[in-house]
């Protein structure tokens, strides 16, 4: 019997390869989004422990003078800044997660593809396996029975 070759095995390489490049960006693009994530969290951190110690402060009746408001303020206006671009990154880092998304699902499509035609080439393969197979049996069958047949005579 003929050893089963898939014509198109090289193109599946290729495309399997493809899709473990596009796992392997979309799993870098979640890693970015994470650390986006836990950049806004430590700003929000950072912003809720100032506001904690400058009330602690107003609490104790501690009498703040002009400056020390102006940096306070200052700090806060910072803060409000680095958020805004942590949200900022973080909202196109889940841009060019979906995106990739949709790389990696076309990717994984071809090759679905290929392989359903490995599958369908495969059992076209062993349907003619199967029917000579069949034909060499009967040719046998048939041969054996010509010899009785032979040997009667």
């Amino acid at each position: 019997m003929k050893k089963f070759k898939f014509t198109l095995q090289t193109v599946h390489n290729v495309r399997e390869m493809k899709q473990e490049r596009e796992e392997m960006t979309l799993a870098e693009i979640i890693m970015e989004v994470n650390r986006a994530t836990e950049r806004i969290a430590q700003i929000e951190k950072m912003r809720l422990e100032a506001v904690e110690k400058y009330t602690q402060r107003l609490r104790a009746g501690e009498v703040l003078n002009a400056t020390e408001m102006e940096l306070n303020a200052k700090y806060f206006n910072s803060l409000d800044g680095l958020q805004r671009e942590a949200e900022k990154l973080l909202s196109e880092k889940n841009l060019a997660c979906t995106a990739q998304r949709v790389k990696l699902a076309g990717a994984a499509r071809e090759v679905k593809i290929t392989d359903r035609l490995r599958e369908h080439q495969y059992l076209r393969h062993q349907l003619e396996a199967d029917k000579q197979q069949q034909i060499n049996l009967d040719e046998i069958v048939s041969a054996g029975y010509a010899r009785k047949m032979r040997n009667k005579l």
